[in-house]
């Protein structure tokens, strides 16, 4: 491999210093060391002053140069550091000091522009770490940071035909633990991510967007939250409120479970017993559908002490007890009556009988767990409707969000956690979302929140 002195050897031959982004043209000296973990560059630039920037005078001298370190992008897994020299001026008419503007850096950034750059397009993954990156530019963990805070400030995209809202949790050290995130059901574009889904928080951020761009959403998905229903008509007169139908299925079965762990305490006095073993460890056959159940497969089961398929160990464990068998029996026939094609979407009348049958079915089990699946599912009857209409061969629904819910988990893990609401969302929307971008423009405004001083401390004395 060709050792990085030689390659910037052969560029100033050519005099090309195309592998750092600079025009040979400005460059009156180029030298590079080798010190130790690190490359040390010092560039001397041609002056370019013409005249006095504060008076425009013409009558100045030079006064030396002005050195400054800059950190730039690293070349074969080495960090590269970059002392540049400009000149230096006085100005003999307003007796002002002044120096050429360094070509390669912003102003009072101790980055290259590129290494700026390579930041922010390294930074683009989800699986990518402010800490991983200022290992590999030989920076502190703070200076990626605060370029990432600088750069990177994502607007609010508008809301679309079809609405998605989910929540995740963010931390358990912050004020609001849920943030709400926004999605485009239609292209999976996340288009906000608000603080928290209260109720306060959630009314005072619609508010504040323009009425006309409410009332073009149509349809709007989310979980069983109650937060949600008093806004809709409020905030977007115009939309259709869709329960998302995983969640109810998921309610559905999380009731099921809890009909299980409570015929599994009945036994729990004779912790050896059949009935017992089976709740405690087959318990996930309960929860997957009847279609999904192998009825051909013999496998040797260590429960049983005998080879069974799925279905013979279902059995079994429905036989344990005759509410556990109502309860998996109503979840069955919801099941039926949630998976469906679009070409079977043909008669709302039809869904709504079905759905008024199956209430009665899980009240008539008599199991206490069913009887609030039934309260549940008459409480949001026409959200569960609603829940049918297909948009671009599609069902609607919050599979999109829930997806986009396990890369921020990821982001947030890798970041063993984060407290800046405000610099959490920039990161997952700019990594999230495809053609999200930083800006060319640095932005004032610090989002870093204030801290008390560190205060005075005592070194000890050897």
């Amino acid at each position: 491999m060709v050792s990085i002195i030689g390659m910037i050897g052969q560029l100033e031959q050519n005099n090309q210093l195309t592998l750092f982004d600079i025009k040979d043209d400005i460059v009156e000296s180029f030298t590079i060391d080798n010190i130790d973990t690190y490359y040390e560059i010092n560039i001397r630039f041609k002056p370019s002053v013409v005249c006095c920037p504060h008076c425009g005078s013409i009558h100045f001298i030079s006064k030396g140069t002005q050195k400054k370190r800059l950190v730039s992008t690293p070349i074969n897994d080495q960090p590269v550091k970059i002392i540049t020299h400009l000149k230096r001026y006085k100005c003999l008419d307003c007796t002002s000091y002044f120096s050429d503007s360094n070509p390669i850096a912003y102003e009072n950034w101790s980055f290259t522009k590129v290494a700026i750059i390579s930041i922010l397009n390294k930074l683009k993954p989800y699986n990518a770490t402010y800490a991983s990156i200022a290992r590999m530019f030989g920076v502190s963990t703070t200076r990626i940071i605060d370029v990432f805070d600088a750069f990177v400030r994502i607007k609010r995209h508008n809301l679309p035909k079809v609405l998605l809202i989910d929540e995740f949790h963010f931390s358990r050290h912050t004020k609001y633990k849920y943030p709400a995130i926004l999605m485009n059901f239609e292209n999976n574009l996340i288009i906000d991510i608000i603080e928290s889904r209260t109720h306060d928080i959630m009314s005072d951020y619609f508010f504040k967007i323009n009425l006309e761009e409410r009332k073009k959403v149509e349809y709007i998905c989310t979980d069983m939250s109650f937060i949600f229903k008093p806004l809709l008509k409020t905030y977007f007169p115009n939309s259709t409120l869709l329960v998302d139908h995983f969640h109810v299925t998921k309610f559905v079965n999380d009731q099921l479970n809890n009909t299980r762990k409570r015929v599994m305490r009945k036994y729990a006095s004779n912790k050896k017993s059949l009935e017992y073993r089976l709740l405690k460890h087959r318990y996930k056959l309960l929860l997957k559908s009847r279609n999904d159940i192998d009825l051909e497969i013999f496998k040797y089961d260590n429960i049983l002490e005998h080879y069974a398929t799925e279905n013979i160990i279902l059995e079994q464990l429905l036989n344990c007890d005759e509410e556990l068998r109502q309860a998996y029996n109503a979840k069955e026939e919801y099941l039926i009556f949630d998976q469906v094609t679009q070409k079977e979407i043909n008669n709302c009348n039809n869904k709504r009988m079905e759905l008024a049958s199956l209430i009665k079915r899980f009240r008539h089990t008599q199991v206490e767990e069913s009887i609030k699946v039934a309260e549940t599912l008459n409480n949001w009857k026409e959200e569960i409707l609603n829940s049918f209409i297909w948009i671009n061969n599609r069902r609607i629904s919050n599979g999109p969000v829930e997806g986009k819910n396990n890369y921020i988990k990821k982001i947030l893990s890798n970041a063993n956690g984060m407290v800046n609401f405000k610099r959490a969302r920039n990161r997952i929307l700019y990594s999230q979302n495809k053609y999200e971008t930083y800006s060319t423009k640095e932005h004032k405004d610090k989002i870093k929140r204030p801290s008390n001083p560190r205060g005075t401390y005592k070194k000890n004395k050897k």
